[in-house]
């Protein structure tokens, strides 16, 4: 019964490293490298994969995007415009103005004074404008928005940047989770060949007489526990590899082969806690986020204080044309135009205090933002001295698992022989059969251990993690 233990670790442990993988919505295949209809996939490849496919990262690399786009904008604000408009008028009822006229011209009654109406224009009128302006001077905001938006495109592109970083360590759990998991099951799969093996030469030992049928009994249902959680431990294998397709953009259903192992190197830090925290502070990207950030918002509240009592300059030119009809024939009618120019100064007074509180709002938001910036700092320190801890505490146990597991093989082999010879138990076998396996489990998830908190310990000193590289970061 003891025996069954084995697989039912390997499965819980494959569990816990598979459950918590990321889940996105995976845009349709492309093809690479592939053998008998399954995509070969190498570290280089997967994570090739997942900057391409990613949906997080391209949100990411899309407001990069949208940054310089924004500083163009920018620019814009700075350029002419230009406005054409025109417009078609019909009088109903054409306005007319009373006119007192002197008693010379009055031919009816000579030297009598009297009222004429005059009416302004026909009844149907069209105009055509054309305004060219050309801001000379708007307070200064101009360069501001400028720089904000230069700002803003920083902040993007470290984002995308930081979005690379957490990308990296994803892809590291769920890469490496799943070669352990082919790991796992091959542990599994070789605990069922040993139980049966075992079984096997317990059944000869049955028929010669040696044993009892009680023995024989044992072997069988250590079999039988085994062979379904071997099973269990395949399907976990292949959530694994659900999870890593899914994350790299690719059709959960489409085979895969990884290609890579899984060196038993043992890692330790090369920095100290305080090194280690010095450099971070120094890279982490979030921190130079938060910095541009609050530039970001110093310049927004120059822009609203700026937006009252500060003069605006503008010039301008303008082309009109005028023409009138009784009828809407105007093809035969004679345009009037003329051209002008103009130079407007306009100096806002008030505005309902609206700027002086978008200044004080963006005064808050500043503040903010230093708080922020404190409370990350207190924070990377922490994140820090946690990674720095399991980083040292995951090579101690990857090297004692390895140790384990030679005395493990050590004492199977030892027990295998003793029953053999008749000296030794059943229970010796299956016991050592145990060992040998929760060995062989645990050098796998040290492994993955080291590899995993690895890539976060390189994330909390704000460097992208490597595989391959066998020492730790460094400044």
């Amino acid at each position: 019964m003891r025996t069954g233990l084995v697989a039912a670790w390997v499965l819980a442990a494959a569990f816990s490293m598979f459950a918590a993988g990321s889940v996105r919505a995976a845009p349709p295949d492309t093809a690479v490298i592939q053998r008998d209809a399954s995509v070969v996939l190498e570290w280089d490849e997967a994570w090739k994969r997942a900057v391409e496919h990613n949906e997080q990262h391209r949100i990411a690399k899309n407001e990069v995007r949208k940054a310089r786009l924004q500083v163009l904008e920018a620019y814009s604000n700075a350029m002419p415009t230009l406005d054409f408009s025109g417009n078609l008028n019909h009088y109903f009822e054409i306005p007319s103005n009373p006119v007192t006229m002197p008693g010379e011209l009055n031919f009816a009654n000579p030297g009598e004074p009297f009222t004429a109406e005059f009416k302004f224009g026909l009844e149907n009128n069209m105009s055509a404008n054309l305004q060219l302006t050309q801001p000379v001077w708007l307070a200064g905001k101009v360069g501001l928005a400028l720089r904000i938006a230069k700002n803003y495109r920083k902040i993007a592109d470290m984002s995308e940047e930081v979005s690379r970083q957490d990308l990296r360590v994803q892809l590291a759990e769920a890469f490496y989770g799943a070669m352990i998991a082919d790991d796992y099951v091959e542990v599994a799969r070789d605990a069922v060949k040993q139980a049966r093996r075992h079984r096997d030469r317990v059944q000869a030992l049955f028929e010669q007489g040696v044993v009892s049928e009680y023995e024989l009994i044992r072997a069988r249902v250590a079999v039988s526990n085994l062979e379904p959680q071997a099973l269990e431990a395949e399907n976990a294998r292949e959530m694994a590899y659900r999870a890593l397709k899914n994350l790299i953009g690719m059709s959960v259903d489409r085979p895969v082969t990884l290609q890579g192992d899984v060196r038993e190197v043992i890692l330790q830090p090369e920095l100290d806690y305080e090194d280690a925290s010095s450099y971070a502070l120094g890279q982490r990207l979030e921190l130079q986020q938060l910095d541009l950030q609050k530039r970001l918002y110093e310049g927004q509240r120059e822009i609203e204080s700026r937006s009252w009592l500060w003069p605006n300059l503008l010039a301008g030119l303008r082309w009109e044309t005028l023409a009138q009809s009784e009828t809407f024939a105007f093809h035969d009618k004679r345009f009037f135009s003329g051209v002008s120019a103009q130079l407007i100064l306009n100096i806002p007074l008030f505005d309902g205090f609206a700027s002086h509180r978008r200044a004080q709002i963006a005064e808050v938001n500043k503040r903010n933002v230093e708080l922020q910036k404190s409370m990350l700092e207190r924070g990377i320190r922490l994140d820090v001295y946690q990674r720095l801890r399991r980083f040292t505490l995951a090579g101690e146990q990857l090297e004692a698992a390895i140790e384990n597991r030679a005395e493990a093989e050590k004492g199977y082999r030892i027990a295998q022989t003793r029953y053999e010879e008749g000296v030794g138990t059943q229970l010796e076998v299956l016991d050592a059969q145990l060992q040998l396996n929760s060995s062989r489990v645990n050098v796998l998830q040290a492994q993955y251990d080291q590899l995993v908190v690895r890539a976060k310990y390189d994330r909390a000193l704000g460097r992208m993690w490597n595989p391959g590289v066998e020492t730790a970061v460094s400044p």
